[in-house]
């Protein structure tokens, strides 16, 4: 019990970070110090055999706040907590609803009915459903016809569910040059717009990075899904060039995801940072196509936290109002119904 906190800050930060709060800790117990326990680490003003009995004072030794474990990666964390810039990571109960939320209408398990009772369940002020497009003729995809059908149903569906906002999207699926695969009169009818790669993920560096940029310039993209089309420990990330993805997604408006899906956690969390730094915008989404999936997004957003997220850069922690006023700045074809 007495070595716990100790054994804790060991196990949860990286090689780098642990290595430079010792280097404080040993620095200020070498210097003149009027604080208690600033002698050493390990043994107390008396000499005596001691160990911290939180990581808050362990840190306190280093003259440092708590440094949230995501954070632990030698990534100037221990210069923000000294100068007292650290971020107030999101959490969970920031998050207002989510986007990226497949039904049986295409490849997902539930119902509209049984995903919008969750939702409410959860507590979310709305949730995002957003099917595969007509090119995913794999996953079911929508044609324009079934897409208003949908969007008629859900519709009809929403004053059951009065405390939450039932949205209705798609994910378009970008074609191997770019374009969306369907036409802006379509799109133009629909609260949000997912974008993403699901074929020729192999394209050349600079092919799928003009791919990708295209359509993120989209009027209508609303958000670009997994980004980097990684499946862990099964498929590597496209080659594309971040740099001009980045720059292309904070001068048009266009969202990009952090996608909670265990077996993706995309974007990599060591590209959010940089996202953030340029002024784009994130959004968290459980790409949910069973239930359990909606569940994931606490999880998953330990990861996203990694990249210094705050509440302030994630677009789903604002009520929708806010955002379909957002919207507006960005008109796609005519003024969307609904």
């Amino acid at each position: 019990r007495e070595g716990f906190a100790v054994r804790l800050f060991l196990a949860t930060g990286n090689a780098a970070h642990i290595g430079a709060v010792l280097r404080r800790i040993s620095a200020r117990a070498s210097a003149p110090a009027n604080e208690p326990r600033a002698a050493a680490l390990w043994s107390n003003d008396r000499g005596e055999a001691w160990l911290p009995r939180s990581e808050a004072e362990l840190y306190a030794l280093g003259g440092l706040p708590p440094i949230p474990p995501e954070l632990r990666e030698g990534r100037g964390e221990i210069e923000a907590a000294a100068d007292g810039t650290l971020p107030e990571l999101i959490a969970p109960e920031d998050l207002r609803g989510v986007f990226h939320v497949h039904s049986d209408w295409s490849d997902g398990r539930c119902d509209l009915e049984t995903l919008a009772t969750e939702a409410q369940h959860i507590g979310w002020d709305y949730v995002g459903i957003a099917d595969h497009s007509q090119s995913a003729f794999y996953a079911h995809g929508l044609s324009p016809r079934r897409l208003m059908a949908q969007r008629q149903a859900l519709q009809r569906l929403q004053p059951r569910f009065p405390g939450v906002r039932l949205l209705h999207g798609v994910e378009s699926d970008i074609l191997p040059d770019g374009r969306l695969d369907y036409d802006e009169a379509v799109l133009a009818q629909l609260d949000f717009v997912i974008v993403s790669v699901h074929t020729l993920m192999q394209m050349e560096r600079q092919a799928m990075t003009r791919r990708i940029v295209r359509a993120i310039e989209h009027p209508c993209s609303t958000i670009l899904a997994h980004p980097s089309g990684r499946l862990l420990l099964e498929r590597d990330p496209y080659a594309v060039d971040w740099s001009a993805i980045l720059a292309a997604a904070a001068a048009s408006g266009t969202t990009i995801e952090f996608n909670t899906a265990p077996e993706r956690l995309d974007l990599d969390w060591r590209l959010l940072r940089s996202a953030t730094r340029r002024g784009v915008r994130l959004s968290i989404n459980p790409d949910a196509h069973r239930l359990a999936a909606l569940h994931h997004v606490p999880e998953g957003l330990r990861t996203a936290r990694k990249g210094w997220l705050t509440a302030a850069d994630v677009i789903n922690s604002r009520p929708w109002e806010e955002l379909e006023a957002l919207g507006r700045d960005r008109p796609c074809g005519s003024t969307p119904t609904g």
